[in-house]
């Protein structure tokens, strides 16, 4: 008895400190492989540091990082969108197809009056070299996978058969629906050279999708982890 009684009193407070140990250490674990499978980042301000939120936004977007600002706004709404553009005092989300320009707590020309903003980006961007393809946009479906958030393309594009119209439709999604822009270098009776700047792979894919393209440039995508089997040329953190 005695035996037993010496083990429980040395040898019992330590297996419990282990115990509590293991626990401690299979927390932590726990909390960095959660900081691995999904990165997030969130700047906050108050509703009077519009310029420094319109400026970090600008510069994340500049980067290639899909952008989403929060907003609470004077009178306790909450409103969240992509970011468009963002400029001195002013940052443009896009809700639901809808452009909305945002300003300070005592803003005057803007649609809605921030109290707080939260300037909000995920995982990293991943800069790859796009090298001469004929192949529609149409392939990098296969590359987007869940912790993808966006792929967006800079580079030279031929466009056989493609009307005025068609290259119109183009020019207003990406010029007006996107941070990204078309410049229409050349037109030549049905077949178009343009330059894209930024242009949201989705956009192309949809306005281009049956065309016999050429195109060569530079890919940013903004995901967790290096998906794409091209020539990676940076890699780029918030």
């Amino acid at each position: 008895m005695q035996k037993v009684k010496y083990f429980y009193e040395v040898f019992a407070p330590r297996c419990e400190i282990m115990n509590k140990y293991k626990l401690v250490v299979i927390g932590i674990i726990f909390i960095a492989f959660g900081g691995i499978a999904l990165t997030k980042v969130a700047k906050h301000y108050e509703g009077g540091e519009i310029y420094e939120a319109a400026n970090e936004a600008m510069n994340l977007l500049g980067k290639g990082f899909n952008v989403t600002v929060r907003v609470v706004t004077v009178d306790g709404r909450t409103i969240e969108g992509e970011v468009f553009a963002a400029k001195g005092s002013q940052i443009t989300i896009i809700v639901n197809g809808t452009k909305i320009s945002v300003g300070g707590p005592s803003a005057t020309r803007e649609d809605v009056r921030a109290k707080h903003v939260d300037v909000i980006v995920r995982g990293k961007v991943y800069v790859y070299e796009i090298p001469g393809m004929e192949e529609g946009f149409e392939k990098f479906e296969s590359y987007w996978t869940n912790d993808t958030y966006s792929m967006r393309f800079s580079g030279l594009i031929y466009i056989e058969n493609i009307s005025f119209i068609e290259l119109g439709k183009l020019k207003y999604s990406a010029d007006y629906l996107s941070f990204g822009s078309i410049t229409i270098n050349e037109i030549h009776e049905d077949n178009a050279v343009i330059w894209a700047s930024h242009v949201p792979i989705q956009i192309l894919e949809s306005h281009l999708r049956g065309k016999k393209v050429f195109y060569y440039g530079t890919l940013y995508v903004n995901s967790e982890r290096r998906t794409l089997p091209f020539r990676l040329i940076g890699v780029r953190n918030p």
